[in-house]
């Protein structure tokens, strides 16, 4: 299936024969699709689980707006927002008659089924999510290989990417194509890349990137849970890392590489991040 279909709604069941052999497998197991479905703007119809699921039920709004309706009542989802209905949950769904949606959905299982739903839902009903470039795209991939189903490989890749397809949506993630603060955020990641061997400050970071500091930390904090200065220092110690197993510099020398003004700072530094001595690092690699 490409993206050139995205105007005919598509569904796909994971046959029985072969649940039993992801549940039985030990890649395929933790994580499995056992429905995946899209509804374009143009299917007016509403679709639901009047007895609930046996898995966990996604319901993304990539365009427009929709609604879904449980016991709790009914609840409105807009574009470029998601749903995490609980296993077992009855439901129905449907479009907004003036501004229909464009809808992804898929039921999963699996071992670890639980704790990424705990992860991508944090006890909230309706979450927004960034409009990450490539999410789409990976829903079109992975049910072109769920169509392959007949070969146990293409299932495993299928849900392997569906890992990935299900963390595009934590609000942490940031599309560094994307213009506007997560634009502003990969630009700033870059300088910090040119320039790990200096101490830089967030003034300094704010003056190179044209914004006020108070906004550079709100943006960072809010997309990537850092404060700036906490990612620049964390790029730093990769960098430093990365000197002490493959160069034969000491760590006085890697210190000052890094624009350290000693070699106790930095390795102080470097354990705080690392969780082990530059020494320690250096012994183990």
């Amino acid at each position: 299936m490409s993206q050139k279909s995205a105007n005919i709604s598509t569904a796909w069941t994971l046959p029985d024969q072969l649940q039993r052999k992801l549940e039985a497998h030990p890649l395929g197991r933790n994580l499995f699709i056992t429905a995946i479905r899209f509804y374009p703007e143009n299917d007016v119809k509403e679709w639901g689980e009047p007895k609930g699921a046996p898995g966990y039920t996604l319901l993304y709004s990539a365009h427009g707006n929709g609604w879904y309706e449980t016991d709790n009542g009914r609840h409105v989802v807009k574009a470029n927002q998601y749903v995490l209905l609980s296993r077992n949950t009855p439901f129905r769904c449907g479009h907004d008659a003036r501004t229909p949606w464009r809808l992804y959905t898929a039921q999963f299982t699996g071992l670890l089924a639980d704790e990424l739903c705990d992860y991508l839902t944090n006890g909230q009903p309706v979450h927004t999510t960034p409009p990450l470039v490539g999410r789409v795209a990976q829903f079109w991939d992975i049910l072109h290989h769920l169509d392959l189903m007949n070969n146990i490989e293409n299932l495993l890749y299928a849900n392997f990417r569906f890992y990935s397809f299900l963390g595009t949506f934590r609000l942490s993630v940031f599309n560094y194509m994307q213009q506007g603060s997560d634009n502003q955020i990969e630009q700033c990641i870059q300088l910090m890349k040119q320039q790990l061997d200096k101490n830089l400050t967030l003034a300094d970071l704010a003056s190179q990137t044209h914004i006020s500091a108070s906004y550079l930390s709100a943006i960072f904090k809010e997309k990537t849970r850092y404060s700036p200065i906490q990612l620049f220092t964390s790029l730093r110690m990769q960098k430093a890392s990365q000197l002490l197993k493959e160069t034969n510099l000491t760590v006085k020398e890697i210190a000052q590489e890094m624009g350290y003004p000693d070699q106790y700072t930095f390795s102080r530094t470097f354990k705080l991040i690392m969780g082990i001595s530059p020494k320690g690092f250096r012994e183990k690699s």
